[in-house]
Order: C-alpha cells, then structure tokens, then sequence
C-alpha cells in the first residue's frame, strides 16, 4: 500500500463511517426470493463471442459507455439464462494446482455448463517466479480454454502475500490467456483488477445490458498504521476479532458508485449485478446471526474472517440497489447464503485440498439469472461429494472389532508404523512441508527408557502457518472406540537442548485413513478439560484446551517441559461438529503441533505408549 492510499484512507474513512450507520436501516426487508435446489443444473445453450477482440484484456472504452468492453463478449445464451461458477481458494502451489482440485473444477465444469467462470482469489500461493506462475495458472484455466469458456478472477490475500511475483506482474500472466476477461483496471485505484463485465440481452446485436459482475479487489492485510488509526474505533466487532484483515477502502466505494452511477444513466435504468471480493463484509456475520427471520441455505463452519473495520461497501451496495448478490472466498468451510437487505450475501468453499478444507463440502457456488428478470439471482452450491471418492482403508465395520479398555494403540518398541506430515489440515502449501519436518524412532526416550516416536522442526518460520505441523501415524490393527471414553499419551517435552512448548497443539485420529478430516479437539472449538500427570506422581492435573481447542501457550494451558501422561476425551474430538460413535474406525493417530519459539527449533517431541481406556486413571 502507498502513502498516498493511507492518507486519502484517513481523510475519507470518517465519511465512510457514516455511510455504515445506516446500514441497519436499510437492512431489515425481507424478500421473496428463493433459491434453487442444490442439484446439477439442465444443459442450455450460452450465446458468447469466442473470437479474441483486437481489443487487449484490459478493455477499452466503446460508444461513449462508461465501461471498458471486456475481450470476450458476454451475453444470456439462447434460453434466456446466463450461468456464472465461482471458483474459490484453489491454492496452486508450484507449477500446477493439485490433482483434486482439477479434477473437481472439470467435474463442476461439466455439470454446470457455465457461460463465465469467476476465481475467487487465493488461486495461488508460494509462487516463486513468473514463470511458475504462468505454468500454474496454464494448469488451472487448461479445461475453461480448451471449450472457450470466459473466465475472470479476483486476487486474495494469499495471491500477494506467499507469491514472491508481484500482482501487477500477475495480472499480465492472466491476461496473456485468450478467454481471460480480467482487467487490470484504473491504476489510481487501491489494488490491482478492479473490473466490471457487462451481460448483454440474448437479441442479436443488442447493446442492452441487463446484468453487471463486478470484481474487486479486497487486498490482504492492514498496515501498521491503519490498525493503529482505525482499530479502537471498530474493536466491539463480534466476528473474528483480530483477523488484521484489510478492508475496500473509499476510493474502491466511490469507483464503484460513479460507475454505477454512469451506468444507469448510460442504460437508462439500474442494471442489476453481483459482486465477486475474496475477504467477506462484516454483514455476512451480521445476516448469518440473524438467519432465522431471513432467507438462508448452507453451513457457517468456521469464524468470518472480515476485516474489523467497516467502510461502508454494504451501505453503498444497499443505497445504490443494484447489486443482488456478493460472492466471498476466504473461509473455505463456510457455504452459507443469507439474503440481507435485499442483497444475497454468499460464501463459495474450494474444490481444493491444498488449502484447509472438509471433504465433504467441496464444491463451486453457481449463479443463475435470468433476462427475464435479471434482479431476481438464483444462487446454489454446486458439490463435488456425490462423485468424490475419499482415501478408506476399505474397511467396513464389520471388519474393525471393538478396542479393550487398557489397549495400547502404539507402542514403538514392538511396531514401527508408517507415518505422513503436512502443514495445517493437510495443507502442503504451508511452509511446514514434509522436508522441514523430523520424525524417527528414538531407542531410550520412551516410557521408562524404552523407544520412542521423536518429533521435531528443522526450520521456524516468521508466520504461524509457516510453523505448523501435522503427523499421522498409522496403526497396525484398526479397531473402534468401543466402550473407551480417553486417549491416553505419554509425552515428553523437556527436549534435547532446551524445553519444548507449544504454540498450539492437539490430538486425534483418523477414521478409515481420511486423511482430510480428522477427529480431533481443534474442532470442537471452545473450551474443554484434559489431564495430565506428572512423571513418577500419583495426582493428576486438570488442564483446558482454549477457545480454539487446543492446549499450549497460545490457549492459556502452556505444557512448556512436562513429561508424563496427557489424557484427552474421545467426545471431545469432533470431526466438523460430529462427535465419533462407538463403532468409528480408527486406522491412524493424528497429532498437531506449532511451536512457541523459534529457540526450540530441532528439540524433539517425544510421543509413547498410545492408549484407549475407559478409565485414564485406571493403568494395567
């Protein structure tokens, strides 16, 4: 961010606070608007020019209207409908994106038969070149040119924040492919492509038009003094408080109400729009609060993670009226819709493992309308589970008998099990890839000097994502929970240099190798007890995960140098908000970790004797 946007932020935002005031008032309507079944979508026939315009996908001003005509153009196909797929967080890492998630997004392709295709920012991240970057979005965008499908994208925070290519650069790599209809968009504007897609009437050689997309974008992060200027003010937010979250600053406000503006006027009536952003408004968690007595499908399964100030893009949204719909990425779990104030507020999860995400809701969000009535958006989640196979064992239940209380899972004297890692939720775009990550087994740091699990980090990263560490550690024998209510483990945390402690940890296990979606603490997301005892002791402690599930310094129940026994309850472990039954197959023990300090790097953590019981007091 420049100078220039920090100082005309300041002298506008007071102003922009204001427009926000009255955003409750405008907000209160109900609507009749309803939303079509989540079911694939019947085959039409898209009217679109296919043939590149002369024009570059930056778009130029034609006929003295107010917007920049984009490469490809876009109009309602022969049926009357025009159909939009939103693509969300796909995290291409290197020179592709993941096998999954191509796979997914041609499924959804395939099935929804869409006129455009919008990416809905965090398409890539760790990027080291331009040359990676142009070889992974030539991987991403390889089956929407192949069948001349248009297609768009917005940046999220991820787009700037991992790629080492700057997003003006990046946007040229978009732009070089032919059904790329992104634009660069007004260089004084905060951002990079910041665009608007006219939708033209179905009549041939019609210049009406009847619906807008419009792309913006939502940036990354506040700076330093943004947070210190604006943060007491908005601190009583009820979201996800100290997200650190950039906002859509006044200049992109007035950029979108001028052309607005210019538009109508252009057009003779108020055009109809959707918006596409990656960071989500405050009011998805001020409609997702009050859903009940508003119109809404779908599942918030984590925080919405907004930025905490407000700048009043919905007031202007709400006093301008001509958007319906607004489409965020961001938090990948999350897919609900809530109409609000006339105005369909929509998460789109990902088609993609590489980000944190839960199997069973990957997908795309679709959107419909019709020129019949273009204000009237039809929206709906798009899954890819009825044709997603998970990674099983192929076990069913009557394969896996009940585990004794008092069994040991793991005992690394007499078993030496396959293990994997990863970053956060199996995220390998995390810099905790599997190279920066050490386990073995250790011959005498084990229960009673006998062998054990050593884990250990060679590398401690600047940001949290860059410490995280997941370990899967397969069984040899699969069972299920029976009558057992604890995990009991031995740990070890006084390390080989200098005492370990945890940023955050927890622990759980794998139901029929799905790797994607553990059971563990983390999901249960409040506070719950866990015990420890102390080596050679006889009393045990009574310990709390925090608010996020987890134990360690960061969940106010730091373990910095104890070694002795944890137990954790089973009914805690959640897999989403599911508990496991007494006959969930287990096939692997899942622990996560994040250091506190980088002075720990390289210390092991010693993990022994894995045990189910009834009773975690009770030892055979």
């Amino acid at each position: 961010m420049s100078i220039h946007r920090i100082t005309s932020k300041h002298i506008s935002f007071f102003m922009a606070l204001l427009m926000t005031a009255g955003t409750a008032v405008s907000c209160t309507g109900s609507t009749e608007n309803t939303v079509l079944p989540e079911s694939a979508a019947a085959e039409h026939t898209a009217v679109s020019d296919h043939t590149a315009a002369e024009e570059s996908a930056a778009g130029t001003e034609t006929s003295g209207s107010p917007w920049a005509e984009s490469r490809h153009r876009l109009s309602f196909g022969e049926d009357g409908d025009f159909r939009i797929l939103v693509l969300s967080d796909i995290h291409g890492n290197g020179d592709t994106i993941s096998k999954l998630a191509k796979t997914n997004m041609e499924l959804l392709v395939e099935r929804e038969n869409p006129d455009l295709v919008m990416f809905g920012g965090d398409n890539t991240w760790g990027i080291s070149s331009e040359k990676q970057l142009e070889s992974c979005v030539a991987d991403l965008v390889e089956i929407l040119e192949e069948k001349q499908i248009p297609w768009g994208h917005v940046y999220g925070n991820h787009d700037a924040e991992g790629n080492n290519v700057k997003k003006d650069k990046q946007q040229k790599i978009y732009e070089s492919f032919e059904y790329c209809v992104s634009q660069t968009g007004d260089a004084d504007l905060p951002g990079v492509g910041n665009y608007v897609l006219p939708v033209y009437s179905s009549e041939e050689g019609s210049d009406r038009v009847l619906f807008n997309v419009w792309a913006l974008d939502s940036s990354d992060y506040l700076t330093a003094e943004e947070s210190a200027a604006y943060l007491p003010i908005t601190s009583t937010f009820q979201g996800y408080s100290g997200s650190g979250y950039d906002y859509i600053s006044p200049e992109l406000i007035r950029w979108y109400t001028d052309t607005s503006e210019r538009m109508e006027e252009f057009n003779g009536a108020v055009v109809p729009g959707m918006m596409v952003f990656h960071i989500p408004l405050q009011e998805s968690y001020n409609a997702w609060v009050n859903r009940e007595a508003l119109t809404y499908t779908g599942e918030k399964r984590e925080a919405i993670c907004s930025s905490e100030i407000n700048s009043g893009m919905f007031a202007a949204m709400a006093e301008r009226g001509d958007i319906k719909a607004v489409v965020n990425g961001h938090d990948h779990v999350n897919t609900f819709m809530v109409e609000y104030g006339g105005i369909k507020l929509c998460y789109c999860s990902t088609v993609s493992e590489t980000g944190y995400c839960d199997m069973d809701i990957l997908g795309g969000r679709v959107f419909v309308i019709n020129e019949e009535d273009p204000s009237d958006v039809q929206t709906y989640m798009s899954y890819v589970n009825e044709a997603y196979e998970e990674p099983s064992s192929g076990l069913s239940i009557t394969d896996a008998d009940p585990f004794p209380s008092g069994t040991v899972l793991l005992d690394f004297d007499s078993y030496t099990p396959e293990l994997s890692f990863s970053g956060w939720n199996n995220d390998v775009s995390d810099a905790a890839a599997p190279d920066q990550i050490i386990a073995e087994l250790t011959g005498t740091r084990g229960l009673n000097g006998t062998c054990a699990l050593g884990v250990s980090r060679n590398k401690f990263a600047d940001n949290h994502n860059g410490n995280n560490t997941e370990v899967r550690i397969s069984l040899e024998t699969p069972g299920t929970p029976g009558e057992n209510k604890y995990l009991r483990v031995w740990m070890d945390l006084t390390g080989d240099k200098t005492a370990v402690d945890f940023r955050k940890a927890c622990f759980g296990f794998l139901e029929n190798n799905r790797i994607a979606s553990p059971y563990r603490t983390d999901d249960l997301d409040s506070p719950s007890p866990f015990y420890y005892l102390a080596d050679g002791e006889t009393s045990w402690k009574t310990m709390q995960h925090g608010g996020d599930g987890c134990f360690g310094q960061a969940e106010g129940s730091s373990v910095k140098g104890l070694c002795g026994w944890f137990a954790f309850p089973l009914d805690n472990m959640l897999q989403g908000s599911t508990a496991p039954s007494d006959d969930t197959i287990i096939t692997d023990i899942y622990f996560y970790y994040c250091l506190s300090q980088a002075s720990m790097t390289g210390n092991r953590v010693y993990i022994d004797d894995i045990t189910l019981v009834k009773d975690y007091t009770v030892f055979d």
